[in-house]
């Protein structure tokens, strides 16, 4: 960018803020580090690049990017201020220590299933928020997750929702860059299938779709169809469903791949309704730790939909017809649906257990998320115990958020046992408590507090779930079952 832009962007933003240097890959923006001198914090700010800033009104862009501030969400990256600079919109947003999971990918590879499901669970949390506000963010994908401190958090919510919003009546530009109708904003790689096809009725259910292709991609190694040219692999996903997950990699559970590929449905009304269903799919602890494909069916895969179907959508691709036909052709076909292989169900135990949220009884917010995490890590852990019934942690929460006391979310569960304890951050230390609790008579079977430094978060995790569910353990095998 030239320098005469970079001046008149440091005036725009004023003395407060000092320009330190520009990032590499920012996507559609170009992304600046600056020192915010009052409150000592740095900050990233994003420019909108030209071919982007000619199609829309800055003033009408800045007011409706600034509708995002008041998403405050540990999750989520939040919006500070917005202006401009040489007729270029910009805005502000605290800038994040880490990397972006698009970069941890490159670095490394396809992820783990537990790590896959933390960072899972925390884009799923920022969701549910924003669309809980009316939100939808319409370009989820690794680039737009950064990873820090153990947890992830979500970017550049809200400027889908403020270009579409922007845009110049009759103003031309690409078109997979605006939303509005006619046309679709995203990244090919990860836009629904509605999305793609400029369907004006796209709601938060398209975020669900691309936090599908993001998953599909962390175990994978890459988005399904990621191979083919950009219309051929938009027709591909509106005719057929992806390779299993399951057939590409052996350690991935069949609640997990289930959850994955109920994500990546063509029709939205196939997908689940709200991320707060994936919340709730993500505490089963079948998700990390249960059974696995047999091998006849990971040879197998599932079939494709409508075979006649899915080669006029390719027919119309490489002919450069527009995308929106094949998803008007295939959106309302019968669908061909492997049958999946009967599950076994397991039946109640007397002992049961629920572990209640951790309290975080600190200041510190990324405690919040790892208070979360252990919460969940204690939930798959438990899972694992023979003769034990574990209920979803999500359960509790929908019960305390209706102002249940603890004792009372117990009962109401029909469970024997509640964990439940705390979070407390003190510099570079970290106290966790835990006490189990004997739901039929109140009596507290067992407790401990647990100091540790703080570090890497999931290991911390790891850890401290892992001591916490032995001694659970051993205190349940002394409590006489219901």
């Amino acid at each position: 960018m030239p320098t005469f832009f970079v001046d008149q962007l440091a005036a725009a933003l004023g003395p407060a803020y000092t320009l330190e240097r520009e990032l590499q890959g920012g996507g559609m923006s170009r992304v600046f580090v600056a020192l915010d001198g009052e409150l000592q914090r740095r900050v990233a700010v994003k420019v909108l690049p030209e071919h982007l800033a000619a199609s829309v009104s800055v003033e009408r862009f800045k007011r409706e990017i600034l509708m995002s501030a008041g998403l405050q969400h540990p999750h989520i990256v939040g919006v500070l201020s917005a202006g401009e600079a040489a007729g270029l919109p910009f805005f502000v947003m605290p800038f994040v220590e880490g990397e972006s999971l698009a970069g941890h990918l490159a670095a490394h590879g396809p992820m783990g299933v537990r790590e896959t499901v933390s960072i899972l669970r925390d884009v799923a949390r920022a969701l549910a928020y924003a669309h809980e506000r009316g939100v939808v963010h319409r370009d989820i994908k690794p680039p737009n997750i950064l990873l820090a401190a153990g947890a992830a958090t979500v970017t550049d919510f809200g400027v889908a929702k403020a270009l579409g919003a922007a845009r110049r009546s009759g103003s031309s530009g690409p078109a997979l860059t605006l939303t509005g109708t006619g046309t679709s904003l995203g990244t090919p790689l990860y836009m629904a299938p509605e999305q793609a096809a400029a369907d004006p009725d796209v709601d938060h259910r398209a975020d669900i779709y691309a936090l599908g292709i993001s998953a599909y991609e962390m175990l994978a190694g890459q988005p399904p169809f990621a191979g083919l040219g950009p219309r051929a692999m938009l027709a591909a996903r509106m005719s057929q469903d992806p390779p299993a997950l399951d057939a590409l990699r052996s350690d991935v559970p069949d609640a997990l791949a289930r959850l994955i590929a109920r994500c990546l449905a063509r029709e939205p009304a196939d997908r689940p309704q709200s991320a707060m269903e994936i919340l709730a799919a993500l505490d089963d602890p079948a998700v990390v730790s249960g059974a696995f494909t047999s091998a006849d069916r990971r040879r197998g895969g599932l079939r494709a939909r409508g075979g006649a179907l899915a080669r006029a959508a390719l027919v119309l691709a490489a002919s450069g017809l527009a995308v929106a036909g094949a998803w008007r052709l295939t959106r309302h076909a019968p669908a061909v649906i492997a049958t999946p292989a009967p599950v076994a169900v397991a039946q109640p135990t007397q002992m049961s257990i629920v572990v209640l949220p951790l309290v975080n009884i600190g200041m510190d917010r990324a405690s919040v998320s790892f208070a979360d995490g252990i919460t969940s890590e204690l939930a798959t852990t438990l899972g694992r115990m023979r003769g034990v019934r574990v209920v979803s942690p999500t359960r509790a929460v929908a019960l305390l958020a209706a102002g249940k006391s603890p004792s009372e979310v117990g009962e109401a569960l029909h469970v024997t046992m509640q964990l439940e304890g705390t979070i407390q951050r003190e510099g570079k230390r970290v106290r966790v408590t835990a006490r189990l609790v004997d739901v039929r008579d109140g009596t507290m079977r067992w407790s401990e507090m647990y100091e540790r430094n703080t570090g890497n978060a999931l290991a911390l995790q790891d850890e401290l779930s892992r001591a916490i569910t032995a001694a659970v353990g051993e205190a349940m095998n002394g409590v006489p079952a219901a």
